[in-house]
């Protein structure tokens, strides 16, 4: 996403009360502009594409189309929009099928307000958020697959079982104050982790270690999800 003044922001919610709270947090940080708001994905998908905000916070449980069809329908047409979940739903399926079909974020409804404004940053800076739960069930799901133990290269890094954790954490697109908390550790812990990943890596920031970890094999590969 290039850098701009202020990114405008759509909301699809029909929880009046919802909306209503997320206009007043939009309009306590200057970088973000509420746009519009539709009540349906039905209405969205029709006026949406006329108007594409740079980010729009979509919630699941709509009226008619669920808020994945509108997903769906709505990102093949608005390709510089980024489509940020904003749910109840905490189940699986429901998370890989939103990552599946573009969703850039996926966070749960009960999501304090100032660590909201803080994952809206998160994507303004080009990465993906995800509440630390919604993580934690993705790695677990993809682990009950068998993908935590595709290594297609020998995996040679002498990373420890915390350090290959935190790795992909990171690779999600977690910041160290999430993945502190979602370990019940400190942010200055996390910190000498990737330290210690970097100097075993041979790497020197996130996206070579991202790149490193995903040749060897030890970062669980998620369709669609960078």
């Amino acid at each position: 996403m290039k850098s701009k003044a202020t990114f405008t922001v759509s909301i699809v919610e029909d929880n009046i009360h919802t909306a209503k709270n997320l206009k007043g947090l939009l309009a306590k940080d200057k970088q973000f502009k509420f746009l519009k708001h539709y009540v349906s994905a039905d209405e969205a998908i029709e006026e949406i594409p006329k108007e594409p905000a740079d980010i729009t916070i979509l919630d699941i449980g709509l009226p008619g189309k669920s808020g994945l069809d509108c997903l769906r329908a709505l990102k093949p047409i608005t390709h510089n929009t980024k489509y940020v979940i904003y749910t109840v739903f905490e189940d699986e399926e429901k998370i890989i099928n939103a990552i599946q079909n573009g969703a850039s974020g996926y966070l749960l409804k009960d999501t304090a307000p100032d660590l909201l404004l803080a994952e809206l940053n998160v994507i303004v800076l080009g990465g993906a958020p995800l509440t630390p739960r919604i993580a934690d069930k993705i790695i677990l799901e993809f682990a009950k697959q068998g993908e935590l133990n595709s290594n297609p290269e020998p995996n040679d890094s002498g990373l420890t079982a915390r350090e290959l954790q935190i790795l992909n954490f990171v690779a999600l697109g977690m910041t160290f104050p999430d993945i502190a908390e979602e370990l019940d550790i400190s942010s200055h812990t996390v910190s000498r982790h990737i330290e210690k990943i970097y100097k075993k890596l041979e790497v020197h920031s996130k996206s070579e270690a991202i790149i490193r970890g995903r040749r060897m094999g030890i970062i669980r590969n998620i369709p669609g999800y960078p």
